[in-house]
């Protein structure tokens, strides 16, 4: 138990609790406040948005009255989230969740009489004043909450094309009110987005509550045991496969890159941007997570996204990220009226990044249907001409300057992860095509596969640095080369590869943490600093894993996991100094890293070396054609 003490009207972005239903999320703060809340999807305006700005952005804060102290948890192996009270009178637990049901998962989000987010208020011991405050401000605090007002026992209001509704087991005559409690005492609300016009008929009783929450339960006990690690870090690896899960928009099988929008990446810099897209590298680093831990069935949703996405069809284009649908991102905006988080502006929904040339995410996909392919995914007529259409992009934008992974907004440079990632979406190409006799242009392919490995090979390398750089002909450091082993591009005890990790450990290092390049080595054109990237710190257990350093990886993860939240959650970066977690939270990024490094420590250990691939696939399958059902799987 803590006390929990806001600053300003903002809370540590590690005190927030994730709650969802693969279709939205929540953030719950460790004092019972929902601060962050769109609907009905993640890329929708928010309703309650106080991590954005603590005065006119809304939450709905249900807590004791007085002072208390609080702990945040989740019920057991389940995104069931629990604040537990106490005060000097009595004991309460808040129990908020997105109800999910196998039966509705895969509907697109839209605006019904079903409640997105129920919250369960239960005394379990002595007597307590228990406050609840419902503030909305939808459409991120720009429409008129003064609509709002309490009629029949609900605090509703049309907004938009919404009628947002909160409604309880008690009759609600306003949205600030207090109600005593005493032991065994219970109590439900729920909030719902309807069609404008269309109040809920269905009141909420505690007995649907409970059904809706048992639901919920059994969803995620089912989904989480598909799980296959079993190692000693299995608590914070289930914790990122469940956090994972609850970054996919179920219906496409798009993947988010984070649910939240513009929590700062520095505190009082501008490095703040919109996550809530799907990147098609994120979606691929998190197929290859999902991979690792025998959780196949959401890679098949992700192909099929991305084959009705078209993006084979683009000419010479591909976005680097889309709308969770499979449409085009939205350009990016800023709101300049509300605050930021502890005062960081800008604001920003969309980005920008969607028409930057970002070459990894080529080799990104490619690497991901590779992988599908071994564990048995169809690769379909339409799929492969995707596939190959990005191989011959590839070939032919391979030797051009690019805003590489990091979508740098200063000059386009020759980076050379960029380059490698190239060689990667060739390499599978025609690791895929050779065997199973896919057409493509074999000679055209292999030759460029041999071009863009001496070019790497020849000019990324600095005998003074001893490592490969940041750009070709560059001096520079890049985190992102940490994956040189993890992608098969050199060998795992090449020297060139254990110079590279050593130099980005000396060079790049805050202690555990890696920052992903020095900002005065490159023009990154936002200006400021940032604090250590966590993918990238785990990246570096991974390669450590990888050179068959196991001790040495073990004890590095295991510090890495203190920069956790209370509930095993991580944003993207973390302050170097005080190790207060930064960014949009949670984050892919990270979780999918912390997974790779638990699985490949365990591998190396078990295999008494290096850590491997994720191991050999079933022989045999076939191409899928014409609509066939059939499997690829690579051995």
């Amino acid at each position: 138990m803590r006390r929990i003490e806001r600053v300003d009207g903002y809370l540590p972005i590690s005190s927030y609790g994730l709650i969802g239903d693969c279709r939205s999320a929540a953030l719950v703060g460790a004092d019972g406040s929902i601060d962050w809340l769109c609907l009905p999807r993640f890329d929708d305006a928010s309703i309650f948005g106080r991590i954005l700005d603590a005065r006119k952005a809304g939450h709905w804060q249900i807590a004791p009255r007085g002072p208390f102290e609080s702990l945040q948890r989740y019920s057991d192996r389940t995104n069931l989230l629990q604040t537990i009270f106490t005060t000097h009178t009595g004991r309460l637990v808040v129990t908020d969740f997105m109800p999910v049901h196998p039966a509705s998962i895969e509907r697109h989000a839209r605006p019904s009489s079903d409640p997105r987010v129920i919250r369960l208020v239960e005394c379990l011991g002595g007597e307590l004043t228990v406050e609840c405050d419902i503030v909305p401000a939808p459409d991120y605090g720009r429409a008129d909450s003064s609509v709002f007002s309490a009629a029949n026992g609900r605090f509703h209001a049309d907004v938009g094309e919404l009628h947002v509704c909160a409604r309880g087991t008690m009759p609600l005559k306003e949205g600030r009110f207090a109600r005593h409690m005493r032991s065994s005492e219970s109590v439900a609300f729920c909030l719902t987005t309807a069609p404008r016009g269309h109040c809920p008929a269905d009141a909420l009783t505690l007995e649907h509550a409970h059904e809706l929450l048992r639901q919920t339960q059994e969803f995620w006990w089912r989904w989480v045991r598909r799980c296959v690690y079993t190692g000693p870090y299995v608590a914070y690896v289930e914790r990122s496969a469940l956090a994972l899960k609850l970054m996919t928009y179920a219906p496409t099988g798009a993947m988010v890159a984070a649910p939240t929008t513009s929590l700062p990446e520095a505190i009082g810099a501008e490095r703040n941007w919109d996550y809530r897209f799907t990147w098609l590298r994120d979606a691929s680093f998190t197929l290859y997570a999902f991979f690792q831990l025998g959780l196949t069935q959401e890679a098949h949703a992700f192909f099929d996204w991305m084959t009705s996405a078209g993006i084979g069809a683009m000419g010479r284009r591909i976005d680097n990220l889309y709308a969770i649908a499979g449409d085009r991102s939205r350009e990016e905006v800023i709101l300049d009226h509300l605050d930021g988080y502890r005062g960081c502006r800008p604001v920003r929904i969309g980005n920008g990044a969607t028409h930057q040339l970002q070459l990894d995410v080529y080799g990104e996909v490619l690497d991901s249907a590779y992988l599908y392919a071994r564990f048995g995914g169809a690769i379909s007529d339409q799929l492969w001409r995707d596939l190959s259409h990005i191989v011959d992009l590839a070939i032919d934008r391979w030797q051009e300057p690019d805003s590489s992974m990091w979508e740098v907004r200063g000059p386009p440079q020759q980076f050379t992860y960029s380059k490698v990632m190239c060689w990667v979406a060739v390499d599978r190409g025609l690791r895929i095509a050779e065997r199973y006799r896919l057409p493509h242009d074999a000679q055209r392919w292999r030759a460029a596969r041999r071009a863009i490995h001496r070019r790497v090979t020849a000019r990324a390398w600095s005998e003074k640095l001893g490592a490969f750089t940041l750009a070709i002909d560059g001096e520079g450091l890049d985190a992102s080369l940490l994956r040189l082993s993890q992608v098969r591009f050199l060998a795992d005890r090449d020297k060139r590869v254990r110079g590279t990790v050593e130099a980005i450990a000396k060079d790049l290092g805050q202690g555990e943490l890696i920052r992903r390049y020095r900002t005065d080595d490159i023009d990154d054109g936002v200006g400021g600093d940032e604090g250590g990237f966590l993918m990238c710190s785990f990246w570096l257990v991974d390669a450590l894993a990888h050179s068959g350093r196991v001790e040495e990886a073990q004890r590095s993860f295991e510090r890495l996991l203190t920069f956790s939240s209370p509930l095993g959650l991580f944003s993207e970066e973390a302050d170097g100094r005080t190790g207060a977690l930064l960014g949009n939270y949670p984050q892919a990024f990270t979780h999918l890293a912390l997974v790779g490094a638990a699985v490949n420590i365990e591998r190396a250990r078990h295999e008494g070396g290096s850590a491997g691939g994720l191991g050999k696939g079933k022989r045999g399958g076939k191409r899928q054609t014409n609509g066939e059902a059939a499997s690829l799987v690579v051995a």
